[in-house]
């Protein structure tokens, strides 16, 4: 599995920082937060919980600053056994003023009709050059538009990194800490307060306020949906993971190649005849 060094983590942020710097005055992460709610109203920003490790300091600090503040978080029905276990105990542990939504349609219905999330690749621009996966708009882009309106949302407050990934650098270089997503129609704001902490400032963190962590870090250094294929060694991380899972994965990938196979030499070919 390829994992990304201290170093190029750290020139990714150097990137989005000199870009954002000419946008705006970069604002500390307590700040920011509390920009977003002087800005839109405690009642129209929530934070987006995933259950991840950034997104876990992300509500801890929201909660110092406003206790009630809304926590949304989206069951995409694929995330792992670890992620909901946490999710419910957090939730109790720190009364959280939670909202869960769960998409409309189910991960292995996508891939059917769309195939498996195949690896985004960044341009220059900051955007993607295969597009995003379908089963991302459904599972998570949908649900969040629904709780926006459902529940008058202005700004979501997340714990997006740029050194996570090159098209969040180029975002946040582009675009700096905050701006206004009107792509996709989900028509909010995006506040990023640790978007240029390194994975070390997120780890000291957790340490000095001695955060409770999703168990799954124990196994692996990413969270999300376990089927997801769209990140290079999603193969050994979910071996390594659980094998059973990765086993039905395999079987399943394998009868989507049969069914693609049968589609383009025998099926594809009569239609066209035809």
């Amino acid at each position: 599995m390829m994992i990304k060094t201290e170093a190029q983590e750290l020139a990714q942020i150097r990137v989005a920082m000199r870009g954002a710097e000419k946008i705006a005055r970069l604002l500390e992460p307590a700040k920011l937060i509390e920009l977003a709610l002087e800005r839109h109203g405690k009642d129209k920003v929530a934070v987006s919980w995933s259950g991840g490790r950034c997104s876990t300091v992300i509500l801890h600090m929201a909660l110092q600053i406003c206790p009630c503040i809304k926590v949304f978080h989206i069951d995409t029905g694929v995330e792992y056994p670890e992620t909901v276990r946490y999710v419910k105990r957090l939730a109790c542990e720190w009364n959280l003023n939670l909202v869960i939504y769960k998409p409309e349609r189910n991960f292995w219905d996508i891939v059917e009709k769309y195939g498996f999330p195949h690896m985004r690749l960044a341009s220059s621009k900051g955007h993607t050059s295969k597009g995003k996966p379908a089963c991302c708009t459904w599972l998570k882009e949908k649900p969040m538009m629904k709780f926006r309106k459902e529940h008058s949302i202005e700004a979501f407050i997340t714990g997006m990194r740029a050194g996570e990934a090159r098209v969040r650098m180029l975002i946040m270089a582009q675009r700096g800490q905050y701006y206004f997503v009107k792509k996709y129609g989900l028509n909010a704001w995006k506040y990023n307060p640790i978007a240029f902490w390194s994975t070390r400032e997120v780890s000291a963190y957790v340490q000095e306020h001695n955060i409770p962590l999703n168990s799954l870090y124990e196994k692996l250094d990413r969270s999300g949906c376990w089927p997801c294929t769209a990140f290079v060694g999603w193969k050994e991380q979910l071996a390594h993971t659980n094998f059973k899972l990765y086993k039905f994965m395999m079987e399943r990938m394998n009868e989507q190649r049969l069914l693609d196979h049968f589609y383009q030499t025998r099926i594809a070919p009569c239609a066209e005849r035809g």
